[in-house]
């Protein structure tokens, strides 16, 4: 007895060629909300490493003044690239978590930055210290800005459902009873 060939089933076939090349949204994300996203969370960042450093018996040792240079220069090499990276790589992405999954990796990699004042004594302890605090709070920035941005979708801009083009467009002059 022979076994039969096993049959391929819908749920194990490609999706088709056809599918692909469709228009897909884009999700965007203005200067404002790109601003909104980085600059402020990355602002509130330096604010509280500077109030963290001039309260006293906190930086005694003065670990922490040195670090708000740091982080503008995460800000600046890590964080502008990064957040419009992010931005772009998940254009076609409407779903925020992702977004703001992202900006959060993002603000772990300001920690790293550390590393090049050297990696000596307490300095890797510190990473934790500005990576944490910056993509929680990027990630959150980037939540501020859900507001800010919007979904380009080309399939609902060509036609709407229901309507036809007579339907849409209306002569001025022509009175509607209810608004007289």
């Amino acid at each position: 007895m022979t076994t039969p060939a096993p049959e391929k089933t819908t749920r194990r076939r490609r999706p088709s060629q056809r599918a692909s090349t469709e228009p897909r949204p884009v999700l965007r994300l203005g200067f404002a909300g790109w601003i909104v996203s980085w600059l402020i969370p990355t602002a509130v960042m330096g604010g509280l490493l500077l109030a963290l450093s001039l309260m006293p018996g906190l930086d005694g040792e003065g670990f922490l003044a040195p670090l708000i240079p740091l982080i503008g220069a995460a800000a600046v090499v890590v964080g502008i690239p990064g957040t419009l990276l992010v931005t772009w790589l998940f254009r076609h992405q409407p779903r925020p978590t992702v977004h703001i999954l992202g900006y959060v990796l993002v603000g772990l990699l300001y920690g790293p930055v550390v590393l090049v004042v050297g990696a000596g004594g307490l300095v890797p302890m510190l990473i934790p210290l500005i990576g944490f605090p910056a993509g929680i709070l990027l990630g959150l920035g980037r939540w501020m800005a859900q507001p800010l941005t919007r979904v380009d979708d080309p399939e609902r801009e060509t036609t709407t459902p229901g309507l036809d083009a007579s339907q849409t467009t209306k002569d001025p002059q022509t009175k509607d009873p209810e608004h007289d």
